[in-house]
């Protein structure tokens, strides 16, 4: 799953990464939980926009979970998921995420290079508010020793089959990014606390290395 992610690009950055206008001033954000706002992507027919959003969908009925995930290999099955799907997918911007192997042992995932990711989402538009989930799959490799799930992570090619194709090149974009494209290390447990947002929260607790060792990748992300 995903529970918690960062979001520190700039606007700039940003605009150059995605190719869109954002007029609203950003702040790095180092701990986005469930129920925050965040920005994301969407495509309003032949553009893209950035939006905020909020993070997960309130139970439909007493005694349901709050959705902030959906397993990205039953998103046509669920009826929940079915239409947004088909109809208003989105891309949260992310910096990283934060998994737990353990109650007390949280990670931070980003990619290789530390860059701007683009993970898949849903988009609900519930009366006057904007709700998104998390699309996930799999985890990949030795990602699967801290959690058993990762975030469906697109490449530049698949955000953009993901943003405006049609349902089934967006299913054709279902596929787990492969472990290699991350590096993960030990983070405080501080990352708990949805109170807390500062960019100590990323800093490797004390003898933790990165890891896995850098390969060199290529521009994987255009």
């Amino acid at each position: 799953m995903c529970g918690r992610f960062t979001s520190t690009a700039t606007t700039d950055e940003l605009m150059r990464r995605f190719g869109v206008t954002i007029t609203q001033n950003l702040r790095p954000r180092w701990n986005v939980a469930p129920s925050q706002s965040s920005l994301v992507l969407i495509r309003e027919g032949l553009h893209t926009q950035a939006i905020n959003a909020a993070w997960g969908l309130p139970p439909a009925a007493k005694g349901n979970s709050f959705l902030i995930n959906a397993r990205m290999e039953t998103l046509r099955e669920k009826p929940t998921f079915q239409d947004a799907f088909s109809l208003s997918r989105c891309v949260i911007v992310a910096s990283g995420w934060y998994e737990w192997s353990a109650p007390k042992t949280p990670w931070h995932i980003q990619l290789l290079d530390g860059g701007v990711m683009a993970m898949a989402g849903l988009l609900f538009r519930q009366s006057a508010q904007t709700r998104f989930v998390i699309v996930t799959s799999a985890a990949d490799g030795e990602l699967a020793q801290i959690h058993h799930r990762q975030p469906l992570v697109l490449d530049a090619e698949a955000e953009a089959a993901w943003l405006g194709g049609s349902a089934d090149k967006a299913a054709a974009c279902c596929k787990a990014a492969p472990a290699s494209w991350f590096n993960w290390y030990r983070v405080s447990p501080d990352v708990g606390k949805t109170t807390l947002d500062h960019p100590q929260l990323v800093t490797p607790l004390e003898g933790d290395a990165l890891l896995p060792a850098v390969p060199d990748q290529g521009d994987l992300f255009g």
